[in-house]
């Protein structure tokens, strides 16, 4: 079982994106826990005990890239989808983010990110 985490800003976008995560995930026959999130602290201490295998991160501004920076440096191998408002591309290819893009958060979007990871760690 993949253990997966969405930290995002809003309480109901991260049940959508949990959804769709979900949904993706079942006709690849996974079967993924999905915890939610909306608040940093809470989300970084809840990791140490169970370390996500992929993280769906879409906060606003800089607050998206500093998220994405400790979670990189905590955990190199989890994997990162993070969606943005502002263009963070550049930050997103050092950080070595297996997908990044710009709001509007569309379904078609989440599934090529997750696409992008399980091609990373070999179960596509």
């Amino acid at each position: 079982m993949y253990c997966m985490s969405v930290l995002t800003d809003r309480d109901q976008d991260g049940h959508d994106y949990a959804k769709y995560i979900s949904d993706y995930c079942m006709e690849k026959g996974i079967v993924p826990l999905i915890e939610i999130y909306q608040n940093q602290e809470v989300f970084f201490k809840q990791i140490q005990r169970r370390v996500p295998s992929m993280v769906f991160l879409s906060l606003p501004g800089v607050g998206g890239l500093n998220a994405a920076e400790h979670l990189r440096s905590l955990y190199p191998r989890c994997g990162i989808i993070w969606c943005s408002d502002l263009d963070f591309s550049l930050h997103a290819f050092r950080l070595r983010v297996e997908y990044f893009f710009m709001k509007p958060v569309e379904h078609e979007k989440i599934q090529e990110g997750l696409k992008a990871w399980l091609e990373r760690i070999g179960k596509v």
